[in-house]
């Protein structure tokens, strides 16, 4: 081989190393890493108390929460999955409700991200949620989803193992 095919051939292989995925690594259903995964919860505790506070500030009137309706919360690990496809329910139920005025989608798709794709983990069936049909009481169900979704995303700590 030549000189310059040899550098060449160090220089792609280098930049293949540091900068590319390696091509024998899956890119997709990785579980992330503790730092994503703490980058990913500070994303999701501002963007959950953005939308509650936004919901809060313009919806008309004073709105109370549904105390009966309680949406799980839930620490990181493989028991997180079912709880997060309930929530994540619960806020496609929101956005629905809401004529996609309140976009969920960013906060839906962290917490895909976040969720375990372990073999071992059980990978729940997303549940139906159906909201209620009143004005009124659509309103309460919003403001009491995010609520209690912002409130979850304010106590939860990041781990360093997530499956």
């Amino acid at each position: 081989m030549t000189k310059p095919a040899w550098v060449l051939l160090c220089c792609i292989g280098t930049l293949l190393a540091t900068c590319g995925p390696s091509f024998a690594a899956p890119t997709t259903n990785r579980a992330p890493t503790a730092n994503m995964t703490k980058i990913i919860l500070e994303h999701l505790k501002l963007e959950s108390k953005e939308l509650y506070e936004d919901y809060k500030k313009n919806s008309s009137g004073e709105v109370p929460i549904d105390q009966s309706l309680q949406l799980p919360c839930f620490t990181l690990g493989c028991h997180a999955s079912a709880s997060i496809s309930i929530i994540q329910a619960y806020l496609e139920e929101v956005r629905r409700l809401s004529e996609n005025r309140i976009d969920t989608s960013k906060v839906i798709k962290r917490l895909r991200d976040i969720t375990c794709s372990d073999i071992s983990c059980s990978n729940p069936t997303k549940p139906s949620i159906s909201g209620p049909e009143k004005f009124y009481e659509r309103k309460s169900f919003k403001l009491t989803v995010l609520k209690q979704f912002s409130d979850c995303m304010e106590k939860l700590k990041p781990k360093d193992r997530i499956c």
